[in-house]
């Protein structure tokens, strides 16, 4: 599948031009980065675009976070919470961010108070007792604790198991300076006190860098601590009885000529139960070629705590456990496939030979499992066919040699590359054959935790998935980083989900993809991972109305195997670290417990592109189809859109078509015939890289914006009214002067008259006459009071109309400033935008046009 970028934006870049991306929730710490069960911790977070943090989401539920204050979160762990490192995200305006690691431990816990950087502060340990720490730059954290003769204290630096950037180096002196026990490569420094008395411990990076990003977890015990188990793996739905190697193990003996790191180890059988079902076993987070590995971790439980985890994989075929001495061709060990063997590289130079019958034509895949265990080796498998000559002396020849391999499915950002080797293998004559299997790093020395799994199994074809959330695009031509990413979508916004598929025993067919879990208001697939490929992209799609939310998703594959039905939840992938050059640098990653995904139900997307009508476009196999679609600019991007299908291979040949910035409209125009376009129904997207600006403040400019402008024509409407109140005063006044005339002719007739009668009594005209004009003074003085009352209430109408009129004059300037103050808040910045369309489904039907 590929993704092209657009020609106007590629030019835009040459010339230098550096953009930002939009804003996404990355987290870099979270400090401590654990706690004990049945306890709360404070915890403070730090990275980027963390704004209006609002929760902390965990991968077990035994944990939550309360918001305390910005960035920072009170962590409740409950009590039933098993030891072990879960997953934290920070969830906030600019969506969920990428996981940190968040440990559990069951050792009383404290927090370094950064001031034990000389050994007059050393910072005194308790034993079974953990210290939360950092490093400094060009500085070294002093410890001391007390210790008694014969006590094996084991002290363990968790810092990559953690996603720490820190490597540590532990050092340890007597009371008197005298260094006694050093580790130089991390993790665990292994000593047992020669005398009662108070010791220093001394940490710090291997190049002494520092900062927030180099913090640590550091214990000072004697509780049980595991090298390895033996054999490294079960048949899911069985119980067995396995030997754990390590120190301090409760009842362990010694295990004979076993040592690691210069000291000898204990051993412990024990008998462990193996989950049922294996693909749907927790599956501990891990580098990225261990992704096809279903296993899950083992702990040694004893009184003074429970042990580290080491790992226990699932075998698919019996195992049985290789038998010295085996080193030398001659006495191979004979084993009967399909089996799975499990081996040592132990000791330095270490070779095993195994020995099995095949007929001709059978066919078996032979694997080796040890740097996928998370060990650093690098497995060689020699396989042999053996005859006798006519004197009867045994012959060998070399048939394969199998080195590491070179597949990898996820790119710089996640490198599936292993140094295990795999390979298929038919015998092409009846008769014996052997296996060589050694590790090329331990020609010099050599460590018992170096296990192997050899696998000799019937080809069984299969597949693993692994989801990744896409990286932005990148800021210029020649830019190299690889940077942390998360699953963000935006309102109106279709994001693409990288699915990547690793491949195994031959499997080649196709993977139908499928997502559950999604909120109300975004859809996503079904897609397919084509037969041969080995990625596709899922697209989500949100509506322009859809709600805040946070939450796992789930991926499925599907896909069948000659008569078998194959069904794989994805697991997630992240990069840890952001890394600006691959070439001079690895990127860490791993995989993840869950793949989260976040929905904004409140930030858009400044541009959305889809088919016109939301329909499935029918055309004929050799026809052209035309597809009318819309774009929607909601924030300044308004450049040339250079627009690329992706997700439909027929189409990757098409020609990139350009939808000119002054428009919101084109036709998407595809011949069938030419694009060999198959029959059936398919869906695709539309793919533009194109820059515009951006401010994070958006919203709140819109918003400010209309409210200045409602509040100006409120302003003019009340304007408006006090203009006309005052005018239906001007008229009131006029009636009310009218009436009051009226009224006062009216009274001096009717007092005339009065005077006239007292002036000639019983004058009967006289007093008909007074009679006869009092009802019209009545109802003129009525009139009067009428008009008297209109004029008062219109004079009062008036009066409010002028004030509501100040009022929303006021409001109209303070709104105008806030739009001001919101619009002068964030200058927009110049960002670069990856942008896909919604799903653009066509169906093409078999047979010709008419001539």
């Amino acid at each position: 599948m590929k993704l092209s970028l657009t020609l106007g934006v590629l030019l835009a870049l040459a010339a230098g031009t550096l953009c930002a991306q939009l804003p996404v929730a990355r987290l870099s710490t979270i400090f401590p980065p654990g706690g004990k069960a049945g306890s709360a911790v404070e915890v403070t977070v730090s990275g980027a675009d963390l704004d209006e943090t609002t929760a902390l989401h965990f991968s077990h539920a035994g944990i939550a976070g309360k918001l305390k204050e910005a960035n920072k979160f009170t962590v409740t762990i409950a009590a039933d919470v098993p030891p072990g490192a879960y997953e934290a995200r920070v969830a906030g305006r600019y969506g969920v961010s990428n996981p940190r690691a968040f440990a559990v431990g069951d050792l009383p816990e404290t927090t370094e108070a950064a001031t034990n950087t000389a050994t007059a502060s050393a910072l005194e340990i308790a034993l079974g007792s953990l210290v939360n720490g950092r490093a400094a730059a060009n500085a070294i954290d002093h410890f001391k604790f007390t210790a008694k003769p014969g006590q094996r204290i084991l002290v363990d630096c968790q810092t990559r198991t953690i996603d720490s950037r820190m490597d540590a180096v532990l050092v340890l002196a007597d009371s008197v300076g005298r260094e006694v026990a050093h580790n130089r490569r991390g993790g665990l420094l292994d000593f047992t006190a020669p005398a009662e008395g108070q010791y220093l411990l001394t940490v710090h990076d291997f190049l002494y860098r520092g900062g927030e990003e180099y913090f640590y977890r550091l214990s000072v015990s004697v509780a049980p601590y595991l090298d390895f188990i033996f054999p490294p793996a079960g048949v899911a739905g069985t119980k067995g009885r396995l030997v754990v190697y390590g120190r301090n193990l409760p009842g362990g003996q010694p295990a004979k000529d076993l040592i690691s790191d210069g000291a000898l180890l204990e051993q412990l059988t024990v008998e462990i139960a193996m989950p049922a079902d294996a693909k749907a076993a927790a599956r501990p987070s891990g580098m990225p070629s261990s992704a096809v590995l279903d296993a899950i971790e083992y702990r040694l439980a004893a009184p003074p705590g429970k042990s580290n985890p080491v790992l226990l994989s699932f075998a698919t075929v019996p195992v049985v456990v290789e038998q010295e001495p085996n080193s030398v061709s001659g006495r191979a060990q004979k084993i009967s496939p399909p089996c799975e063997v499990a081996g040592h590289f132990y000791p330095a130079g270490d070779v095993d030979w195994f020995t099995f019958d095949a007929k001709k034509g059978d066919v078996y895949w032979l694997e080796v499992f040890s740097q996928r265990l998370g060990l650093p080796t690098s497995p060689f498998l020699l396989v042999q066919r053996v005859t006798k000559n006519d004197q009867g002396e045994e012959q060998a020849a070399d048939v394969q040699e199998l080195y590491e391999s070179d597949a990898n499915v996820g790119g710089n950002e996640f490198n599936t590359r292993s140094r295990d080797p795999a390979a298929r293998f038919e015998a092409k004559a009846d008769g014996a054959h052997r296996l060589q299997v050694r590790d090329l790093f331990n020609r010099t020395q050599g460590s018992p935790r170096h296990v192997y799994r050899l696998s000799v199994r019937r080809e069984t074809p299969d597949f693993r998935l692994v989801a990744l959330a896409l990286p932005p695009p990148l800021a210029k031509k020649d830019a190299k980083d690889v940077s942390v990413s998360t699953p963000f979508l935006r309102r109106g916004e279709t994001m693409p989900i990288k699915v990547l598929a690793i491949r195994r025993d031959n499997f080649a067919g196709e993977i139908q993809l499928t997502v559950d879990g999604l909120p109300a208001g975004v859809s996503g697939g079904p897609t397919r991972i084509e037969a041969g490929k080995n990625s596709a992209l899922l697209f989500l799609t949100a509506t322009e109305d859809a709600a805040n939310w946070v939450g796992p998703i789930r991926i499925t594959g599907k896909a069948k195997a000659s008569d078998l039905e194959l069904t794989r939840d994805a697991c997630g992938g992240m990069v840890t670290w952001s890394v600006p050059d691959p070439a001079n640098e690895p990127v860490p990653s791993r995989t993840t417990r869950d793949f989260v995904l976040a929905v904004s139900g409140r930030e858009i997307a400044p541009l959305s592109i889809e088919a016109a009508e939301n329909k499935v476009w029918e055309a004929l196999a050799d026809a052209k189809l035309k597809i009318p679609l819309k774009v929607t600019r909601r924030l300044d991007f308004t450049a040339n859109l250079g627009l690329k299908p992706v997700g439909l291979s027929a189409l990757d040949s098409l020609k990139e078509f350009t939808v000119d910035g002054k428009t919101n409209s084109a036709v998407l125009e595809i011949d069938l015939a030419a694009q060999k376009v198959p029959p059936g129904t398919h869906s695709f997207h539309l793919q533009a890289l194109t820059q515009g600006k951006y401010r994070k403040d958006y919203a709140e400019v819109k918003a400010a914006e209309a409210a200045a402008k409602a509040a100006e024509k409120l302003a003019a409407d009340l304007v408006g009214a006090a203009k006309q109140a005052g005018e239906a005063t001007n008229v009131a006044a006029k009636v009310f002067a009218q009436a009051e005339a009226v009224a006062k002719a009216a009274a001096d007739l009717v007092a005339a008259a009065r005077r006239a009668v007292e002036q000639t009594p019983g004058d009967p005209d006289l007093v008909a006459a007074s009679e006869a004009v009092a009802p019209d003074a009545h109802a003129a003085a009525a009139k009067a009071k009428a008009a008297a009352d209109a004029h008062a209430a219109a004079e009062k109408a008036a009066l409010e109309a002028a004030a509501k009129a100040r009022d929303a004059e006021t409001k109209k300037v303070e709104a105008a400033k806030n739009a001001k103050t919101a619009l002068d808040k964030e200058k927009p910045k110049d960002v670069n935008l990856t942008v896909y369309s919604a799903p653009i489904r066509i169906k093409v039907l078999a047979g010709a046009k008419k001539k």
